[in-house]
């Protein structure tokens, strides 16, 4: 009852409405005329959300003909075309597919691609005036990482029975950041000249009270022998435990025999077999040892095998991936070039860490990123990876029959972050002048995310908007497009908690509309309106859910609530847009 009656008084406050139409223009009833795009005279703005018309009429087309006023759908549900549908074809110009258009919602582990749902997508927009935004030709999330990393393990050959080996990672340490995630005691791991360093400050109860781990992608096979070589040296004696994990319900699936090291360089070949299946961890305990562990050159396999690979090199894996892309980009223009112009043609390439101490941040890399991901360029190389989808796409687009200007983003996200002044957005500028500076590639626009949180804290709140300013001119500086791509909002308490949905106050409400009226409006000023791609709002409506689930699950993310009513956020999103 609490959270029912508070939701009640927000929405009394509110005097929202349903979006799918415009205000009542009824001078006999009482209710004000308000001429389609203009902003209520008479009224404050957020008392009366039902005098505003449909988001998209505030866009004055004389100043920006070629904004667009852009919304995040999930495919699946609009193709319904119940309320979701009946909202964004009344208050936008143009979406783009939460998931549809990734890779791994398309293309499947045995190859084959279903772009079934792509089509009958941009089949909808197109009957509804609308255009799609493709999100993403590459990313290094949300790929068929299973089919690819089939493609480059190489042919399978028969050896002599028990002399096999298949090798599941293997590292010099080189890339400078590490492989592995950790935790306990305060313990910390990082990667210096080429040597990982695990150190832990005390001795623990327990020897896995402090861990370190890498999780892969396929289980270990039950019954099979499993191998660990590398060199290991700590700052003193002691002994580090190692195994196999099954991680629900943190499980042994295998134990290797303790690892004894001292204060000098030791190789180290150790084996088990996997005593249970399910598991896909590989960890290592160190609790009962305080000081620094170094280890380099490792290596994990699975051993003993009637079959190896044949282990392309590194050039052979380049053009075995530089030819699925070729054939993933290919097959999408096919399907999409007549109808969609516009596109993320790289996603998140950036990383947050400058390990070569140039000033700038390198790519993302598996070799501090997620098992779960398939990081192209690691394989096609920093300077190739974004050169080849850009060319691809520009050549498959005109191939199948695009006739509009074909335009191509790099999008990310933290491009507007105060806690390294926009540093992420200045490592991007730098980077796209390296892809470019072959005389061939051209990256049209910059897509800029902006999954952001209004803050309580004056301070804190005035640093964000100061950096979303400096964001915006860095990015009209470069002269290409600017698009904000993903924009979401949360709140953020004094105290430094996120505020869910059920909680949040009508106070706070206000201060996220006069946020999204900031952030809008200093677009509008900033960005020339040649330069000016538009906005997409990536969440339309509150996150359903609770805190903590899903894409930012209970919280007050929308321009409308789950019902779809308009919030104050509406307002102060169609007050940026119109400007003084």
């Amino acid at each position: 009852m609490k959270t029912f009656a508070k939701r009640s008084l927000l929405m009394v406050l509110a005097v929202t409405c349903v979006v799918s139409c415009g205000p009542d223009i009824d001078p006999e009833g009482g209710k004000e005329v308000v001429t389609p795009g203009q902003k209520p005279e008479n009224v404050p703005s957020y008392d009366n959300l039902a005098a505003y018309d449909v988001l998209n009429s505030y866009v004055d087309r004389t100043v920006s003909p070629d904004f667009k006023l852009g919304a995040a759908v999930t495919v699946s549900n609009f193709l319904k075309m119940t309320m979701e549908y009946k909202t964004i074809t009344a208050n936008f110009d143009e979406m783009t597919a939460g998931n549809a258009m990734k890779q791994s919602s398309i293309l499947r582990n045995n190859g084959t691609m279903d772009f079934t749902q792509v089509r009958n997508f941009i089949n909808a927009a197109e009957h509804a005036g609308m255009t799609v935004y493709g999100h993403t030709l590459a990313w290094h999330s949300q790929q068929s990482d299973e089919y690819l990393n089939g493609l480059i393990k190489g042919q399978r050959v028969d050896v002599p029975a028990g002399t096999g080996e298949y090798v599941l990672f293997e590292t010099d340490f080189n890339g400078g950041s590490s492989p592995f995630n950790g935790w306990g005691n305060n313990s910390t791991r990082d990667v210096t000249g080429g040597v990982f360093k695990v150190s832990n400050p005390s001795v623990t109860e327990n020897d896995w009270d402090v861990q370190f781990a890498r999780d892969f992608d396929e289980s270990f096979e039950s019954g099979q022998r499993y191998r660990l070589t590398f060199r290991i040296k700590g700052s003193s004696s002691g002994t580090l435990g190692a195994g196999m994990q099954i991680v629900d319900g943190y499980r042994s699936a295998g134990e290797f025999p303790d690892i004894a090291f001292d204060t000098q360089w030791k190789d180290v070949e150790v084996e088990c077999s996997c005593t249970a299946g399910g598991g896909n961890r590989l960890i290592f305990s160190l609790g009962n040892f305080a000081g620094d562990i170094h280890i380099d050159d490792f290596k994990f396999s699975a051993v003993g095998l009637d079959y190896s690979y044949s282990n392309p090199t590194a050039a052979e894996k380049k053009q075995i991936l530089t030819d699925a892309m070729d054939r993933w980009i290919k097959a999408m223009m096919e399907v999409t070039a007549t109808k969609v112009s516009a596109w993320d043609a790289v996603n998140e390439a950036i990383s947050s860490r400058d390990t070569d101490g140039d000033g700038f941040y390198e790519l993302e890399s598996g070799a501090w990123g997620s098992s779960d991901n398939f990081y192209w360029q690691d394989y096609l190389g920093s300077e190739d990876y974004v050169r080849i989808v850009i060319a691809k796409a520009r050549k498959y687009y005109a191939e199948y029959g695009g006739t509009a200007p074909l335009r191509l983003f790099i999008n990310d996200y933290n491009l507007e972050s105060d806690w390294d002044d926009n540093k992420k957005l200045r490592s991007l500028i730098h980077w796209i002048g390296i892809w470019e500076s072959d005389g061939v590639t051209k990256i049209d626009g910059i897509g800029t995310q902006m999954h952001i949180s209004c803050y309580a804290d004056p301070n804190t709140q005035k640093s964000k908007e100061n950096h979303v300013v400096n964001m915006l001119k860095l990015m009209a500086a470069t002269g290409k497009l600017v698009k904000i791509s993903e924009l979401d909002m949360g709140y953020v308490d004094r105290n430094g908690n996120t505020v869910a949905t059920v909680d949040v106050t009508d106070a706070q409400l206000r201060e996220m509309a006069d946020f999204y009226d900031f952030i809008v409006r200093k677009y509008m000023e900033i960005v020339p309106p040649a330069q000016q791609y538009g906005i997409t709002q990536w969440c339309p409506t509150d996150a359903p859910g609770a805190l903590g689930t899903g894409w930012r699950g209970g919280e007050p993310v929308g321009l409308w609530d789950l019902n779809y009513n308009r919030k104050y956020a509406y307002a102060g999103f169609a007050n940026g847009l119109m400007g003084d």
